[in-house]
């Protein structure tokens, strides 16, 4: 190498520095891209009309008609919707009681509904519906709902709940299940 470089390091930083017009700073939060498949259009449909249930006295029926009216995207795949939602319900104390095993130091009643639902909708696809989703997905999709839907923290907490899950169901039967 010879000396000449080494004497004109530092190289001056005037032809290195962006121009005004070259950047633009804002304050924008730029949020993930949604994804668009049709089990992720009717994870995120069922999280809201299991919300509504679990916040109001609304009935099944009313709900499910009102968000089928009122989201376009999200009659294309109804059939999904509506067997995920209806899973999660005729399930939900036994999912109750599991989630109760995964997260003790929550009751139950008081983990947000944003936060309880995901989770009951990822037990349910985990453990109890005839369709096999890959438990990656579970994990991902659930811990997304949490991030777009869930408070800043939820999907910290939805995912150690569910990799407590999977790690339990890998290794044999989950807890609250007998074994």
């Amino acid at each position: 190498m010879s000396d000449s470089i080494l004497v004109e390091l530092p190289l001056p930083l005037l032809h290195l520095q962006p121009e005004e017009d070259d950047i633009a700073v804002t304050s924008e939060l730029v949020e993930p891209e949604v994804s668009r498949t049709d089990r992720s259009i009717a994870r995120r449909a069922s999280l809201q009309i299991l919300y509504e249930l679990d916040s109001t006295d609304h009935s099944f029926a009313t709900v499910m008609d009102a968000h089928f009216h009122a989201s376009a995207e999200s009659r294309q795949v109804r059939p999904v919707i509506r067997r995920l939602v209806q899973g999660v319900l005729e399930n939900k104390l036994i999912i109750d009681a599991m989630l109760q095993d995964y997260a003790p130091e929550f009751p139950i009643d008081q983990v947000a509904v944003i936060d309880r639902n995901i989770l009951r909708m990822a037990f349910y696809e985990h453990l109890m519906q005839q369709r096999h989703t890959p438990v990656p997905v579970i994990v991902n999709e659930a811990v997304q709902l949490a991030r777009r839907f869930g408070a800043e923290h939820a999907h910290s907490f939805v995912h150690g709940v569910l990799g407590a899950l999977m790690t339990d169901t890998a290794q044999g039967e989950p807890e609250g299940q007998g074994a």
